[in-house]
């Protein structure tokens, strides 16, 4: 990422690199990057002709020497300080409450007296009184409401207590889709896209009365009836009963308070949290 107004480019032809310290030549007086300092890097024009290099070689290289562009300076804002980094260069912070400069030490509001505080705590009170007139205004409608109410609410607690009592309860089918993941079992085989989370209720006689199951959704409803009633340790014997027999199994969407087809696809009759029951068909007519 460059920073285009700090240092300059390279004044070499075809270089034009940023350096964020630049040398100026002493010669031709224009500014180079470090590649290109020296007068014979950049073929200064004026080098040769120069007395200077003379001089230079003259000296051992101690004369005319090259040096960075000079910085400009920056003072702190609050008078007499004099506080500088190493090099006896400033380091200075520029305030975005007041827009003046100044050193590490004074750069925070506070230490400088900055006059956006003021600012700051006039609109701090503005808003809380704002805040405080809002807040009486609603307590008094409200101790208002209380009195007028009172004898109305006493004599309707009864009937909205035995209301709210009857209410059923909404079931969030997602938590117990969630519920169901953490505690269902099933193939493991089965991949986790194609799994569908059902809360799978067993007849009486059987030792288990409830359990979290999964199941492949493309399976037909005839194959999971199978894996339920061998999960369940329930005697099957559909494939040697007729479809009306009493003794018959078959699942019952508890949801929906349908009979499940066998041939159909267990996606197109149940949903991920559904409640289904393995029942003998007898005793669902009854």
């Amino acid at each position: 990422m460059e920073f285009p107004t700090v240092g300059d480019r390279c004044s070499f032809e075809g270089c034009e690199q940023l350096d964020f310290l630049p040398f100026r030549c002493g010669s031709c007086g224009k500014k180079y990057c470090l590649n290109h300092r020296y007068p014979t890097s950049h073929e200064c024009f004026r080098w040769g002709e120069n007395e200077k290099l003379k001089e230079h070689l003259k000296s051992n290289c101690t004369l005319h020497l090259l040096s960075s562009t000079p910085t400009a300076t920056k003072t702190c804002f609050i008078i007499g300080c004099k506080n500088t980094s190493e090099g006896g260069v400033m380091v200075y912070v520029v305030c975005d409450g007041c827009g003046e400069v100044f050193c590490l030490k004074h750069r925070h509001p506070q230490t400088h007296q900055c006059a956006s505080l003021n600012v700051a705590s006039d609109e701090k009170a503005k808003r809380r009184m704002i805040a405080e007139e809002i807040i009486s205004k609603y307590v008094k409608k409200s101790t208002s409401n209380t009195t007028n109410t009172s004898d109305d609410k006493d004599n309707t607690s009864s009937s909205s207590k035995s209301a709210t009592t009857n209410k059923p309860k909404k079931i969030n089918k997602k938590i117990e889709v969630m519920k169901l993941k953490s505690k269902a079992q099933g193939e493991s085989s089965i991949p986790a896209n194609a799994r569908l989370y059902l809360s799978v209720d067993f007849p009486h006689d059987s030792n288990i009365h409830n359990k979290p199951m999964f199941f492949n959704k493309d399976w037909t409803v005839g194959k999971v009836l199978d894996k339920v009633a061998t999960e369940g340790k329930i005697k099957n014997i559909n494939n040697k009963i007729s479809l009306d027999d009493p003794s018959r199994l078959v699942l019952f969407n508890k949801e929906t308070k349908n009979i499940l087809e066998t041939n159909k696809k267990l996606n197109q009759v149940v949903e991920n949290g559904d409640n289904i029951s393995l029942e003998k068909y007898g005793s669902i007519n009854n």
